[in-house]
Formats: C-alpha cells, sequence, structure tokens
C-alpha cells in the first residue's frame, strides 16, 4: 500500500501541516495507527481519501472532522457511495471523482514537496 509523508499529504489536500498533524492527532488516530516518537508518520493514500471526504464535509457543510471522519468511513465502505444520515436524507459522494482529484493532487504534492531530513546531518 502506497504511503505519503505528512508534509505531501498536507500538500495534497490543500492544507497546511499543523492542521493535518492536528486531525490526526484527535480524531484520526485509527487512521494511522501508532508511530514511534521522532518518525514522520506515513500516510496511506486510503486514509487520505477519508479525510479529503471529511474536509469537504466540513467545509460543505459544516459538520466536524470528527463527524466527517465517521461519515467517510461509511460512504467510502458503501458499494453506491450513499449513506442514510437520518429518516428524510442522503448522502450521496462521487467518490470516483474525488479519486482522480485527489490522484493529481498527489502527484503535484510528490513533485513539489521535499522531503525533510530529520537528526543529524551526515559526518556531524
Amino acid at each position: 500500500m502506497k504511503t505519503l509523508s505528512t508534509d505531501t499529504s498536507a500538500a495534497a489536500l490543500g492544507i497546511d501541516r499543523k492542521t493535518l498533524d492536528n486531525m490526526l492527532a484527535r480524531e484520526g488516530r485509527s487512521l494511522i495507527g501508532a508511530g514511534s516518537r521522532g518518525r514522520s508518520r506515513r500516510i496511506s493514500v486510503d486514509a487520505l481519501e477519508r479525510i479529503a471526504v471529511a474536509l469537504i464535509l466540513n467545509r460543505d457543510l459544516g459538520v466536524s472532522i470528527a463527524k466527517g471522519l465517521a461519515l467517510a468511513e461509511q460512504v467510502v465502505g458503501s458499494p453506491s457511495s450513499q449513506v442514510i444520515v437520518g429518516s428524510l436524507s442522503t448522502l450521496t459522494f462521487d467518490l470516483p471523482r474525488l479519486r482522480k482529484a485527489l490522484e493529481r493532487s498527489i502527484d503535484e504534492a510528490l513533485e513539489s514537496v521535499a522531503e525533510r531530513t530529520r537528526g543529524r546531518p551526515p559526518g556531524s
């Protein structure tokens, strides 16, 4: 499974790194699993897709990120990309279109974001 750094993921989503870090620390722990201290997070493309859905729901409908991630999990898991959200409403998401846009955005981010080096420089 392809994984991306936090910097590349944030650039692909169009948000800053700190916002993504905070989102993952607060609401998205289940998306990335436990990491080791001092290591850069690696985010799978599947997790990035769910985060993108949550961000869109937050931006367009004012849904909290936590609720957006829960809805994103249901949308992605649904064969029709639809989720019943009440007795009279259904949320439909155009996942193929999102995936194409996210793929383009990831490609652009990979070209433009330089990986940060961590620790001491070689020879120090």
